[in-house]
């Protein structure tokens, strides 16, 4: 359970940056997951029931998303370190491992669209996708509108 809450968090913290949920110093997690519910849910027209089968399906695969993300991250802080001392066979095992981030994360996405595809219509599947790609194009403009702000002295 501990393990989940801090997936969650974790997660929520680097979109929150994006979407504009912290305030002070302290990061809304039920605002910014509300706010993910309800936007995907009105952009695929989830019925009470879809949505009593989906949410925990989602949630699952949003768990090991989160998962992935944080060991892809421990490889992306060697990345970003010092790596111009390593050698062939360091930057090919860098190399592979990121490699293997992004099959892990493709292969995920593939057993989650065929467990989407056995609780929804193959349309709100699509509609799936493209609510995601449209909340996280939302919470970049606001989060491009909130810096231009900051830059402009909140005007």
């Amino acid at each position: 359970m501990k393990r989940n809450l801090l997936l969650i968090i974790f997660l929520l913290f680097s979109v929150s940056l994006l979407a504009g949920t912290f305030r002070g110093d302290k990061f809304d997690f039920d605002k910014f997951k509300a706010r993910k519910v309800a936007y995907i849910t009105e952009a695929i027209d989830l019925t009470p029931a879809e949505a009593e089968v989906f949410w925990p399906v989602y949630n699952e695969l949003e768990k090991k998303r989160f998962e992935l993300m944080q060991e892809r991250r421990k490889t992306e802080e060697i990345m970003e370190g010092e790596t111009k001392k390593m050698s062939d066979a360091e930057y090919t095992e860098l190399s592979r491992k990121m490699a293997s981030f992004m099959k892990s994360e493709s292969d995920l996405i593939i057993e989650y669209n065929e467990k989407f595809l056995d609780i929804l219509p193959p349309k709100k599947v699509v509609e799936l996708y493209k609510a995601e790609h449209s909340f996280r194009e939302e919470l970049l403009k606001e989060y491009r509108h909130r810096k231009d702000k900051d830059r402009n002295g909140g005007n």
